[in-house]
């Protein structure tokens, strides 16, 4: 599994040339003969932005505000600029790939889910008229922020997405002790996540992981869940909080769980997403 389409942090080229060459050199690199699975990486950075705004929540692009989002019924085949018709040469040039035997799935990954979405949508609904294999999201199922949830569905049902995958709990490091200097989280956010720490005995990302685990998985519309590790003991407590929750329910858990969404809640920033690109 690998990416292609970043290749630093503003240096973008989606061009067929750049993609083909990429995964030949993956394969080369991972000594294979094929890849299991290659994802456009970071879509909205180079698709057309197509957004009433940058951040906030974005549940209205599921209903009253789709048309602003370009998801209304009827717009699915639209394209909308020359970042749009990139994604789609580059995923027309992965499909060769597929077809070539070199790679088994393709997809996409980014942020903004109402980007993911009609991205997806606009691929099923151009030629060869096929749906994306894979979709990963990432810090959509979190403590602060799970609309990942309710787009699941329409990925699904409406733009038949193969294989959703869901990636950092931890939302990039927000909701862990130290976040990175990088992270853009605004101000207020961050703090509400650093106020949320002692909510838990365990800590702010064993009670993230937790929530997480419990709504990924089988039994979750077979949602992989995809955690970074950096130390063996992150390993070890990811595994503990599994084996917890296989356990059983543990209803402090589910209470801590609804006092940090709470304290997110009081200050307008949960489900919020911050602006990307």
């Amino acid at each position: 599994m690998t990416k292609c389409g970043r290749f630093g942090p503003s240096d973008f080229d989606y061009s067929p040339i750049r993609i083909r060459d990429s995964v030949m050199r993956s394969l080369q690199r991972l000594q294979t003969d094929y890849l299991d699975t290659v994802y456009l990486h970071d879509v909205e950075f180079v698709c057309t932005p197509v957004a009433p705004r940058p951040n906030g929540n974005n549940l209205g692009a599921l209903a009253e505000e789709s048309a602003a989002y370009g998801l209304a019924e009827g717009d699915e085949n639209k394209v909308r600029g020359e970042g749009d018709q990139k994604v789609l040469d580059a995923y027309k040039e992965l499909r060769k790939l597929q077809e070539e035997g070199l790679v088994k799935h393709i997809g996409i990954t980014g942020y903004p889910l109402p980007t993911l979405l009609r991205l997806a949508l606009l691929i099923l609904h151009t030629a060869p008229f096929k749906p994306v294999d894979v979709i990963l999201s990432y810090s959509h199922l979190s403590l602060q922020n799970g609309t990942f949830l309710q787009y699941v569905p329409h990925f699904q049902e409406r733009a038949k997405v193969g294989q959703l995958v869901t990636a950092s709990p931890l939302s990039m490091g927000l909701l862990t002790p130290s976040p990175p200097p990088w992270h853009p989280a605004p101000p207020e956010l961050s703090a509400v996540a650093k106020e949320a720490a002692g909510i838990w005995p365990d800590g702010l990302p064993n009670l993230a992981l937790g929530y997480a685990v419990r709504n990924t998985g089988l039994n979750h519309g077979n949602i992989p869940l995809v955690v970074g590790f950096s130390t063996p003991q992150e390993v070890r407590e990811c595994v503990k909080v599994w084996r917890e929750l296989q356990d059983g329910e543990n209803e402090g858990r589910r209470k801590a769980e609804k006092t940090a969404q709470d304290a997110f809640l009081s200050t307008g920033h949960l489900d919020w997403s911050w602006a990307s690109p």
